[in-house]
């Protein structure tokens, strides 16, 4: 199988993981800023990932996102940012690799601005 072939069967196989983990993972944020995080994890759900670790990456970016919501319930919200701000930088990184892991970082970047921004009013 080529090259191409190989990246366009992982895409569609991670998109229907996507899919299904999506309804699985539905809103489920009740904490302060809930409405804001599951919106960061609505736009990394509906991110295209690529390349054969391409669950393992949208994996650890939704784990990032746990994290942060945790350290909101203990009310460290400075940790809480810093855990977001992780979520943002890997995006650009995994988007801006030579060999891209996700199509584009641009709705999880701006989500995650977004929760940053309710966070920080906290």
């Amino acid at each position: 199988m080529s090259f191409a072939k190989r990246t366009l069967a992982a895409a569609l196989i991670s998109a229907i993981g996507t899919i299904a983990a999506g309804q699985a993972h539905a809103t489920h944020y009740t904490v302060a800023c809930g409405t804001e995080l599951n919106a960061v994890e609505a736009a990394i759900m509906a991110g295209l990932f690529l390349g054969k670790n391409a669950s393992g990456d949208q994996g650890n970016l939704l784990a990032k996102l746990d994290a942060a919501a945790a350290k909101i319930l203990l009310q460290k919200y400075a940790d809480a940012i810093d855990k977001l701000e992780d979520v943002s930088n890997t995006a650009t990184a995994l988007a801006g690799a030579s060999k891209p892991k996700l199509d584009d970082a641009t709705a999880i970047n701006s989500s995650v601005r977004a929760a940053i921004g309710c966070v920080g009013s906290l």
